[in-house]
């Protein structure tokens, strides 16, 4: 190689090219140009395209044409596979795999399969439904409108226990517009129910005892209510109105009123003759006036089997015991307890309950522990309650009847809802689903 420096010159339409080019030793790039090719105004280069390439390469140009007709030839070729990367991995050691890129299903991929829970029927969602307890049942409520829906089928809150609870305005109102059958909620503190329209209850059980709740909601409830078959309102104070609207229940058999007040004789009197099939009666204690009593005495239907009328120290006699016994001859429990003007000329009318099994005489002072040898006459007569009664320890009962057991339950069950022994929170034998407090 070596530099040299040249200057042509050409008379007319000269080219004049100066300065130093990086050329290859013996190649002539340049061709001569004869006179005849070449006009005075203009002339043309001729070029050698192997000389020419030679010369641009060392001058460092490229041939930009030539490069972009490549880049057009290959795109029209079909690209070739690419090769599988080899991967080595603690699992793979010394073997090559392809890595490919797996596609997920998506949730209609396939066509009659989904994932979506908004795609279960109703019927397996009720299903489900069905195993969750209340709390979580309220939850559910609110994730959609459908589950909502479900969350208050009827078939899902047949029974409720809301017991020892403090239930806000509104609550037992939408509880019992849900279709409630059973429904359980005493010693609780319970708001204005609220109901949102006039549709009677599908309520059949009920039980309020001991709770705090004002007249007016106990009578928005019951007012509602045609096919109850229990009923206990232990310790409230109802109205004639309440009393008049248990008497719409004309199929209603079990009934504790036990501590009740506030209702007039010609009201209960009423109540007693709607319900006629009334198998259990509870109205102990209930601070009734000899009118009342009398009501109860000549109107009690005579389809009850256990009556409880205990608590009334001057009120009932020895004739309305005998005027009950001659009414009820299907009696088999009766609770006669607290009753201080009984004595034992009351005896006659027991023996003509010719299925009596279960009688309670608790504290009545003036029946004497050795007249109850009469008692023992009754052939069916299995329990005898007569707690505070012996006050002679020198006597002995059990030996006088010895066929019959002496004080075996303190306290009496008639038409309770919930026995008074044990830690059972049934209602009338039925075990609610629906519970606000887990046992």
């Amino acid at each position: 190689m070596e530099r040299r420096s040249w200057k042509r010159e050409v008379e007319t339409g000269q080219v004049r090219l100066d300065g130093g080019v990086k050329i290859v030793k013996d190649t002539r790039v340049l061709q001569e140009v004869t006179p005849s090719s070449c006009s005075p105004s203009t002339f043309t280069w001729s070029w050698d395209s192997v000389e020419t390439h030679s010369l641009m390469t060392v001058m460092g140009v490229r041939l930009i044409e030539e490069k972009t007709n490549k880049a057009a030839e290959s795109s029209d070729q079909v690209a070739p596979p690419k090769r599988p990367r080899n991967c080595q991995g603690k699992e793979n050691h010394m073997h090559n795999f392809l890595v490919s890129k797996r596609f997920r299903k998506s949730a209609h991929s396939s066509p009659g399969v989904s994932c979506s829970w908004e795609a279960l029927p109703d019927e397996l969602l009720l299903v489900i439904f069905r195993f969750l307890s209340l709390p979580h049942l309220l939850k559910a409520s609110s994730v959609s409108k459908q589950w909502h829906r479900l969350a208050f089928d009827k078939s899902l809150w047949y029974s409720v226990d809301l017991g020892k609870g403090n239930l806000p305005p509104g609550t037992v109102g939408q509880v019992l517009g849900a279709g409630v059958v059973v429904f359980r909620s005493p010693c609780s503190f319970l708001g204005d129910p609220i109901f949102k329209d006039e549709r009677p209850l599908c309520l059949q059980y009920l039980d309020l005892s001991h709770s705090v709740l004002s007249s007016s909601s106990i009578f928005q409830i019951l007012r509602r209510c045609h096919q109850l078959r229990g009923l206990s309102l232990e310790a409230l104070a109802l109205s004639d109105d309440i009393i008049m609207a248990i008497a719409g229940n004309r199929d209603l058999l079990c009934l504790n009123l036990s501590g009740c007040s506030c209702f007039r004789a010609q009201a209960l009197s009423q109540m007693l003759r709607s319900c006629s099939r009334l198998n259990e009666l509870n109205i102990s204690w209930c601070r009734f006036s000899s009118q009342n009593i009398q009501a109860v005495v000549s109107q009690i239907p005579d389809s009850v089997t256990q009556l409880n009328i205990s608590g009334y120290r001057r009120s009932l006699h020895n004739s309305d015991v005998e005027a009950l016994c001659r009414r009820c001859p299907q009696m088999t429990d009766l609770d006669l307890s607290d009753s201080t003007m009984l004595t034992p000329g009351c005896f006659s009318g027991l023996h003509g309950l010719y299925h009596l099994q279960h009688l309670g005489l608790s504290r009545c002072h003036e029946i004497p522990p050795a007249s109850l040898v009469a008692l023992g006459e009754i052939a069916t007569l299995k329990t005898l309650n007569i707690y505070g009664l012996v006050r002679d320890s020198m006597v002995n009962v059990k030996d006088l009847i010895p066929q019959i057991k002496i004080n075996t339950f303190p306290l009496t069950s008639i038409g309770r809802p919930t026995p008074s022994y044990g830690k059972l929170q049934t209602i009338w034998g039925t075990n609610c689903k629906l519970r606000l407090h887990n046992l």
